[in-house]
């Protein structure tokens, strides 16, 4: 089958298309055509190499899949669609669970086959095209997973950085449909006009404005009820600074860098929570699917490559040139 291979860590031209064998069938393991398979920054940070994390070389990237079953499987038949739920045992003590196609044993969907286990897999839902089915199962996920955390109400204020992401654009288009009154930040024109498109009721040019005191003259000095942060060490200071009293701030992501300092004094005197979020279970993945299609939300896709494109798509979202989320078509 043709793949997109890493046989090192490094930038996007460790990006090899080539031919690998098919995954061999497993017991209590599918394996699935791959039809879409969404891009995500936990595929850079694969590539990339993280401190303490391994993986086993050559190894398949991609995590958001939408794909047709090649056999019968309990009570799912062959040729039927289904996405992948991603999270599986870690075997790590104290971390959650590890990420098909991410650090650990799977390999993953830049690939016209893949292998998971059975109980990972759900019915595309129907409502839903195969590319847009592909890319729910990471940010979507994490973003539906982190506005339950948060426990906002219809007219709370929450602060979602980068407006363009796909944890962003999600969050953005999640949170509008439950009411709450979401403030973001762009960095230019584009992206600005992009945001009033998803309903964001306030944005913020980060290039032209200073961001925590633009929130505070926003929510009459009071401050946000949550934030939602995937951008990490340049912006955990400016989010705790932002949330009002027993605020939440939300985090996911470590775009900027994983090391963070923050005025702990400042954190506990407004009596703060700060909560983590890796992904989200399996049932809220299908609760997400069940409240798209009541408020009839569909996600925003940026763009499609071919799989052998992957270095190109890559480079795009590095360059955080997407507005939405960007796909790779196998």
């Amino acid at each position: 089958m043709k793949a997109v291979v890493i046989r090192k860590h490094g930038g996007p031209d460790v990006l090899s298309y080539e031919d690998v064998k098919n995954p061999t069938p497993k017991k209590d393991h599918v394996v699935l055509k791959v039809d879409y398979c969404a891009i995500n920054h936990l595929d850079i940070w694969v590539r990339n190499g993280l401190p303490r994390k391994k993986v086993s070389f050559p190894h398949i990237l991609g995590c958001d899949i939408c794909g047709t079953l090649v056999d019968d499987s309990g009570s799912f038949k062959k040729n039927e669609k289904v996405v992948v739920y991603p999270a599986v045992e870690s075997g790590v003590p104290r971390v959650s669970y590890s990420i098909i196609g991410a650090f650990g044993k799977y390999q993953g969907g830049y690939a016209e086959f893949v292998q998971v286990p059975q109980e990972n897999i759900i019915r595309k839902p129907p409502w839903l095209t195969d590319e847009e089915a592909c890319v729910l199962n990471i940010s979507y996920l994490t973003a539906w997973n982190m506005l339950e955390r948060s426990d906002c109400k219809k007219n709370d204020t929450m602060l979602i950085w980068g407006a363009n992401s796909g944890v962003g654009s999600a969050a953005i288009l999640l949170a509008k449909a439950k009411g709450i009154q979401v403030i973001t930040v762009a960095s230019d024109i584009k992206k600005i006009n992009q945001a009033k498109k998803l309903g964001a009721d306030n944005i913020i040019d980060r290039s032209k404005s200073d961001i925590s005191s633009e929130v505070l003259k926003y929510t009459k000095n009071e401050g946000v009820d949550a934030v939602i942060d995937h951008v990490g060490a340049k912006t955990w200071p400016i989010s705790l600074n932002v949330l009002k009293i027993g605020g939440k701030m939300l985090a996911c992501g470590t775009t900027t860098g994983s090391e963070a300092t923050i005025n702990i004094r400042e954190f506990y005197s407004k009596e703060a929570h700060i909560i983590g979020a890796y992904l989200g279970t399996k049932s809220q993945l299908v609760s997400l699917h069940k409240f798209m299609k009541l408020k009839r939300i569909k996600p925003l896709i940026d763009s499609t490559y071919k799989l052998k494109d992957a270095r190109q798509a890559h480079e795009k979202m590095e360059q955080s040139n997407q507005f939405g989320k960007i796909i790779l078509k196998i």
